[in-house]
C-alpha cells in the first residue's frame, strides 16, 4: 500500500478517536474555579464566563453547547458571556461536570516541565493569541466582528491537544522532530500523518457546530496572505488569528510547538496595513493583557489540583440524586419514543458537517431500536466502488448498544454491490451474498439470521445496511426503503461534503507548495543568469589572462634585473589566482551531471578526509567518528566528496594551526530513505547574519582578500545535484554543526 493510503488510513484512524473524544481536557485550576461557581447560589455568570474565556477546552465546549440550544446571539455573534447567560443552569453544569480533566492526581511540576510541550505552556500560547487577537482588531474588524477576534485566537490551536490527547507519544516525537529540524509542526504533521493539527482543528470546530468565522480561522492561519486572499472571501479575522499567533510566538508566550523564528509577520502587517504605532501599541499591551487574563484563575496549578479534588468529593451526593432522576426520566423517554420520533432524532444528530461514518453509525443505532433488531451495521462505500484497494469503513451497533467502526477489505475482482441489490429496493440474507461484510464484526450475531439492504438513491448506492434478525418479524418493505433512502440520501450529501473538504484541503497545500516552487524556480533563473556571466567572463577573460601570463614568463626569461624578475612573477602568480576564479565560478555555476554510483559511507568520508588534507597541506586529521561506514549511498563519488571536503575545510577555519577536532556522526532517516551526517567542531562558530549568508555564493566573514566565499556554497549546490541537502546550525564560542543528507541506495 502506498504512502498516501498509509496516510489516508492513519487520519481516519486519528478522526475515528476523535468521534469517540467527548471533548478535550481542561486545566483543573479552571475546572476547580468553576465548581466553586457552580456550588454558590446565586452564581455569579459574568465571572464564569470570564473563567471559561481563560480556557479553550471549555470554550469550545459551551460554544457547542450553545449551537446545539439553539442560542440565538445578539446580532448573530456569539460570546461566551452570551451563552453562559443564556444557557439553561443544569445543562451549563451538566456541561462543566461532564468535561474532561487534565491528569490531576500525579500531576507535578517536574512531571509537566519533562514534556517538550507542556499543556499549560501550549494553553498560554492560545491565550496570548487570543489577546493579540483582541488587540489587533480594534484597528482592523469592524465593532461587530471584534468579539469573534478573541475566541478565535483562543481556540486556533484546537487540533494541538486533541493529538496530544489521542497519540500522546506520536504527538511527542512530531514535536522533537520540529524542535530538531527548525520546521514548522503543521509540516511535519503533514508529512507523517498526511493531515495537520489545523486540518483537525477544523473538523473538530465543524462537529461541534462551532461558528463558521472560528472554523475559517482555525483551518487557515498557516497559509500565506497572497493564497488566503484569494481562498476567502472574508479574509481579516483569519488573517488576525495568522498575525496574532505569529506575535505571541515571538514574543515567547507559551510555547506552541513549533519552535522556527515567524518569517512572514512583515507579510500580515502589511496585509492587514497597520501603522507601526499601532504595533507597537500592541506589542506594549500584550503582555499586561495576558497577565490579567491569568488573574482570574486564583489558584496555582498545585493547588488548582487539590481543590479540583475537594470540589468533586462535595458535589458526589448532589451526583447520585441526580442520576437517579436522571434514570428515571430515561425510561420515561425510552417508552414514549416511536417511530416518528425516532427518525426525528436521527436527523436532529445529523449536521452539514457531519462525516459520512457518523450519518452510518446514527443510522444504524437508529434500525436497531426501531426494528428491536440485534447486532446492526451500516458499510460506507465511497470511493471503494471505484477504487479496489480503498477499504471500507463500517458503523457496528452490537447488541449491547456497544458502537465500533471497523474497515473491511473487498475480496478481489468482486463486485462491492451483491447483484442481488442491484435490482429494485429488497432485503436478502447476507449468507452466500456478502459474508465478507461479517469478519471484520466483533460482536456478537447469529450468521443465519443477518439480512441485507441497499442504501441507494437514485440507483446510486452509498452504502450497505447489515441486522440481526432477532425473531421472524415481518418487514414491511414500503416503509423500510423510505427508511434506508432517508438514509442514503444523508450519506451521499456527507460523501460530497467529505469530497470537498478533501478537495479544498489538498488546493491549499497545492497553493503552498506553488509559492515554495515559485521561490526555488527564482533562484534557478538567477543561478542560470549566473552561468551565463560566468561562461561569458571565462570568455572575455580567459584569452587576454593567457597573452598577460605568457608575455610576463617571455619578459621573466629575459630579464636579469632580480627586482623586475619579482615583479613579473607576482604579476604571472596573480593572473593564475584570477583563472582560478573564474574556474570556480564556472564549477558553480554550471556543474557536471551527476554520474552516481552505489559507495560506502565510509569510503566516501575517507576520501574527503584525504582530499582535505592535500589541500591543507595536513598530514591527517583530527577525526571523532562514529558513523555505519558500510551504509551504502548512491551519489557522484567526486562531487560528494568534494562537497564534505569544503565542509571539513570550513571547521578547520574554526582552528586556526590546528587540524581539528572535527566529531562526525550518522542516522539513518527511514522516512525518506537518507542518511543525516552531523559534522561538528567546536571552533568559535558563527553569529546569526553570518549564518544566515553563510551557503551564500562569494559571502566570506574572514577579511577582505583571505577567501573567496565559494565553500559551503559550493558544497551545497553539488549535494542539491546528487538529491541531498545542507542545514546549518551554529552559535558564537560554541561552535558550528552542519546537517548532511544523503540518498541510500
Amino acid at each position: 500500500m502506498g504512502k498516501h493510503v498509509q496516510q489516508q488510513a492513519a487520519a481516519r484512524q486519528i478522526e475515528r478517536i476523535l468521534r469517540r473524544s467527548g471533548g478535550l481536557s481542561t486545566l483543573p485550576e479552571v475546572a476547580a474555579e468553576l465548581l466553586t461557581l457552580l456550588a454558590e447560589a446565586p452564581c455569579d455568570t459574568s465571572r464564569m464566563a470570564a473563567v471559561i474565556q481563560t480556557d479553550s477546552a471549555l470554550s469550545a465546549l459551551i460554544l457547542s453547547l450553545a449551537s446545539r440550544e439553539r442560542i440565538a446571539f445578539t446580532d448573530g455573534r456569539a460570546t461566551i458571556a452570551e451563552a453562559v447567560a443564556c444557557l439553561p443552569r443544569e445543562a451549563l453544569r451538566e456541561a462543566i461536570l461532564s468535561a474532561k480533566v487534565f491528569p490531576t492526581l500525579n500531576w507535578t511540576a517536574e512531571s509537566e516541565s519533562r514534556r517538550l510541550l507542556p499543556r499549560r505552556q501550549l494553553a498560554l500560547h492560545s491565550l496570548a493569541t487570543a489577546c493579540c487577537a483582541e488587540l489587533l482588531a480594534q484597528f482592523v474588524l469592524p465593532p461587530e466582528q471584534r468579539p469573534a477576534a478573541y475566541l478565535a485566537g483562543l481556540l486556533h490551536d484546537l487540533g494541538k491537544p486533541a493529538l496530544d490527547e489521542i497519540m500522546p507519544k506520536s504527538f511527542e516525537r512530531l514535536i522533537q522532530q520540529a524542535r530538531d529540524t527548525g520546521r514548522e509542526l503543521y509540516e511535519i504533521e503533514q508529512d507523517q500523518l498526511g493531515l495537520d493539527h489545523a486540518m483537525l482543528g477544523k473538523r473538530l470546530a465543524e462537529k461541534w457546530q462551532l461558528p463558521a468565522s472560528i472554523v475559517s480561522s482555525i483551518w487557515l492561519h498557516h497559509i500565506d496572505a497572497h493564497t488566503l486572499a484569494a481562498l476567502e472571501p472574508e479574509p481579516l479575522l483569519p488573517a488576525v488569528i495568522a498575525l496574532a499567533d505569529r506575535i505571541a510566538r515571538k514574543a515567547a508566550l507559551g510555547q506552541s510547538g513549533s519552535y522556527n523564528e515567524p518569517e512572514d509577520l512583515h507579510e500580515w502587517v502589511e496585509f492587514l496595513k497597520l501603522t507601526s504605532d499601532q504595533m507597537q501599541h500592541v506589542q506594549d499591551e500584550l503582555p499586561l493583557s495576558v497577565t490579567r487574563q491569568c488573574q482570574m484563575l486564583q489558584r496555582s496549578p498545585q493547588e488548582g489540583s487539590h481543590a479540583y479534588i475537594t470540589a468533586v468529593q462535595h458535589t458526589a451526593v448532589g451526583l447520585a440524586r441526580d442520576n437517579q432522576l436522571l434514570n428515571e426520566a430515561s425510561h420515561q423517554f425510552a417508552a414514549l419514543n416511536d417511530q416518528n420520533a425516532l427518525i426525528g432524532g436521527f436527523l436532529d444528530e445529523i449536521s452539514a458537517y457531519s462525516s459520512p461514518v457518523e450519518v452510518a453509525e446514527h443510522f444504524a443505532a437508529f434500525w436497531q431500536k426501531h426494528y428491536l433488531c440485534g447486532t446492526t451495521a451500516v458499510a460506507v462505500l465511497g470511493e471503494a466502488k471505484d477504487v479496489p484497494e480503498m477499504p471500507i469503513e463500517m458503523a457496528v451497533v452490537g447488541r449491547d448498544g456497544k458502537t465500533a467502526v471497523v474497515s473491511v477489505q473487498p475480496p478481489p475482482e468482486q463486485s462491492v454491490i451483491p447483484e442481488t441489490l442491484k435490482q429494485p429496493f429488497d432485503i436478502a440474507p447476507v449468507c452466500g451474498t456478502a459474508d465478507w461484510l461479517l469478519e471484520p464484526i466483533q460482536a456478537d450475531l447469529n450468521p443465519a439470521q443477518m439480512r441485507i439492504a441497499p442504501l441507494a438513491v437514485q440507483d446510486k448506492t452509498a452504502g450497505l445496511l447489515l441486522f440481526e434478525l432477532m425473531e421472524p418479524n415481518e418487514f414491511d418493505r414500503r416503509r423500510c426503503e423510505t427508511a434506508c433512502r432517508i438514509a442514503a440520501f444523508t450519506m451521499a450529501m456527507a460523501l460530497n461534503t467529505q469530497k470537498h473538504d478533501d478537495l479544498s484541503d489538498r488546493f491549499v497545500r497545492m497553493l503552498g507548495t506553488l509559492r515554495r516552487t515559485r521561490t526555488e524556480l527564482a533562484k534557478t533563473q538567477s543561478m542560470q543568469g549566473l552561468a551565463e556571466m560566468a561562461a561569458g567572463a571565462a570568455h572575455e577573460l580567459n584569452n587576454p589572462l593567457a597573452v598577460i601570463s605568457g608575455r610576463a614568463q617571455l619578459l621573466m626569461a629575459a630579464e636579469e634585473d632580480e627586482t623586475k624578475k619579482q615583479m613579473l612573477r607576482q604579476i604571472q602568480q596573480r593572473t593564475e589566482e584570477i583563472a582560478q576564479i573564474i574556474s570556480d565560478l564556472m564549477s558553480f555555476a554550471k556543474p557536471s551531471p551527476p554520474e552516481k554510483r552505489r559507495v560506502a559511507l565510509g569510503e566516501l568520508i575517507q576520501k574527503a578526509v584525504e582530499k582535505t588534507c592535500t589541500q591543507h597541506q595536513l598530514n591527517s586529521l583530527e577525526i571523532e567518528a562514529v558513523v555505519d561506514e558500510e551504509e551504502s549511498i548512491y551519489v557522484d563519488v567526486h562531487q560528494v566528496t568534494e562537497a564534505l571536503s569544503q565542509i571539513f575545510s570550513n571547521a578547520l577555519q574554526a582552528y586556526p594551526g590546528q587540524n581539528g577536532p572535527i566529531r562526525i556522526e550518522s542516522e539513518p532517516q527511514a522516512a525518506d530513505n537518507t542518511v543525516r551526517l552531523i559534522i561538528c567542531d567546536r571552533g568559535c562558530g558563527m553569529d546569526p547574519e553570518t549564518l544566515q549568508k553563510a551557503t551564500e555564493p562569494f559571502f566570506s566573514h574572514c577579511p577582505a582578500g583571505r577567501r573567496r566565499g565559494m565553500g559551503l556554497a559550493h558544497a551545497r549546490r553539488l549535494l542539491l545535484l546528487n538529491e541531498g541537502s545542507l542545514r546549518l546550525e551554529s552559535r558564537p564560542d560554541e561552535g558550528t554543526t552542519v546537517f548532511v543528507g544523503l540518498p541510500k541506495v
